[in-house]
């Protein structure tokens, strides 16, 4: 597997970034609606499928080495 780069990245620029953005939504955002179109919702479950890319990528490292 190769790593997962560009929109599927979770490198620390994408980590940094995240952060601001929930912390900026949290505070300045729209108030919480449902699931689907809460942007809160919507960063945390792009960050968790990121974070599982990059998991299964280093496992697969560790499966290799």
């Amino acid at each position: 597997m190769d790593k997962p780069r560009g929109r599927d990245g979770f490198g620390p620029g994408y980590k940094l970034g995240f952060w601001i953005q929930y912390i900026l939504v949290h505070v300045m955002g729209p108030s919480t609606s449902n699931g689907n179109r809460d942007p809160r919702v919507q960063l945390k479950r792009e960050y968790e499928r990121r974070r599982a890319l990059h998991e299964q990528w280093l496992e697969s490292r560790r499966g290799t080495a």
